[in-house]
């Protein structure tokens, strides 16, 4: 198992507008790109049952995702029982086969549901961390440095 970087911190927010004005304006993000992701994407990747629009921001190296749910529910909804992923820690590994293998060895809560192959080499999966936190783990070619450009 090699995580081979911190791609970036995620916040679920309540009214994207707004949390982009004070990150971008107050704090002094970049906006990096925006997107939206369909209903059936996010409930596959982020555990969330409606469609989610998000923001990438920059600065000084750190990069952060706000998302939103489109249909402004709560954010901290929780789907089926477990907590969703629109807060979440997003890190880049080698292989993600070899590095969920290692991680269920250690009693690391792997989410098997959320297990994508987005493109060849391209994959992704959530696990959780001791406090049931969402760890978003991808795995992509040499070159590419953000989920954002597996996006497209």
């Amino acid at each position: 198992m090699a995580i081979v970087g911190m791609l970036h911190v995620a916040l679920g927010v309540s009214d994207i507008g707004r949390s982009l004005a004070f990150y971008r304006d107050i704090l002094g993000f970049s906006v990096v790109g925006e997107m939206a992701l369909a209903s059936a994407a996010a409930a596959r990747t982020l555990r969330v049952d409606a469609q989610v629009r998000g923001a990438l921001l920059e600065r000084d190296g750190f990069r952060l995702e706000l998302l939103q749910r489109a249909d402004a529910a709560d954010v901290v909804d929780e789907q089926g029982g477990a907590r969703s992923a629109l807060s979440h820690l997003a890190l880049a590994v080698d292989d993600l086969a070899s590095t969920l293998h290692s991680l269920r060895d250690r009693g690391v809560a792997v989410l098997e549901e959320t297990l994508v192959q987005h493109a060849p080499g391209v994959a992704s999966c959530l696990v959780r961390d001791p406090d049931g936190l969402p760890i978003a783990l991808y795995q992509a070619p040499a070159g590419v440095t953000s989920p954002w450009e597996l996006r497209g």
